[in-house]
């Protein structure tokens, strides 16, 4: 994988790990973070890695963006009217590269998510593993601006848009634990130790299959939230229409067969 300066990629067999790795500005998205970021997703979505993990250095996943940089409009010299617009359009490419991602995504909330950009990032992911302590939160409210980075889209769906309106307009503090019971996170851990070994777990489940078939997996899902029952089904047996031909279909099939049958 390329070396960049404010993020790492690590590629372990079949899982590639991505670590935002400015932990002297809490992780905070820069330019540079966010071109570095794009570039290393779109060298994930052309690999044939079976899942993406992405965690911050440090004591925060990310305090969002950086605040003495273009993104809040400092130092820009666009003269036009949209110069906002085409500047949000810029930060939010990673989001959609992220969201895009062929394979299952998690994000390891190794500390607080906030802002557009951090809290952003983590819910782009499919799915959202914490620790206690760890707090999430947006915050327009306090700017008297509108919540960006996708979440007034990925956090409603997730969770429910009174969720997603409460959070936007009180800045309020979800933390580890109520996130899990509001649906934002997937898992909440004792420990930093006890993460890692979940993350494992995960990971060693979901490269148990062939790159093909989690990929087919996942699309089918993502489509069942807004596909209706007949459609959903007609896609189900597509995919597994192709998924049944596959050597290593066959060859689990065996496997879990000869397992039955030695209980």
């Amino acid at each position: 994988m390329t070396t960049y300066n404010t993020i790492s990629v690590e590629r372990d067999q079949g899982v590639i790990r991505v670590t935002l790795d400015r932990p002297e500005r809490l992780n905070a998205l820069n330019p540079e973070m966010l071109d570095e970021l794009v570039s290393a997703l779109d060298e994930v979505a052309r690999s044939d890695a079976n899942a993406m993990v992405l965690t911050g250095r440090g004591r925060l996943f990310s305090a969002g963006v950086d605040l003495d940089t273009p993104f809040f409009m400092e130092h820009v010299d666009d003269p036009s009217i949209y110069s906002g617009k085409r500047l949000l359009d810029a930060q939010h490419r990673v989001i959609e590269a992220i969201y895009e991602l062929p394979m299952p995504t998690l994000a390891v909330l190794n500390g607080h998510a906030c802002g557009g950009g951090g809290l952003g990032l983590a819910m782009a992911c499919d799915l959202r593993f914490a620790v206690p302590g760890v707090k999430i939160w947006m915050v327009p409210g306090a700017l008297d601006v509108v919540q960006d980075f996708g979440l007034s889209w990925l956090v409603q769906r997730v969770s429910n848009p009174s969720r997603a309106l409460h959070m936007a307009l009180t800045g309020y503090r979800v933390s580890a634990e109520e996130a899990l019971d509001w649906g934002l996170v997937n898992e909440v851990h004792a420990d930093a130790e006890a993460s890692a070994a979940a993350v494992a777990d995960f990971v060693s489940t979901v490269t148990t299959m062939s790159p093909d078939a989690v990929r087919m997996l996942k699309t089918v899902i993502r489509l069942g939230h807004t596909s209706n029952l007949r459609e959903q089904m007609q896609v189900e047996a597509i995919a597994n229409g192709l998924a049944f031909q596959s050597d290593e279909f066959k060859t689990k099939k065996k496997n879990y067969l000869d397992k039955l049958g030695g209980k």
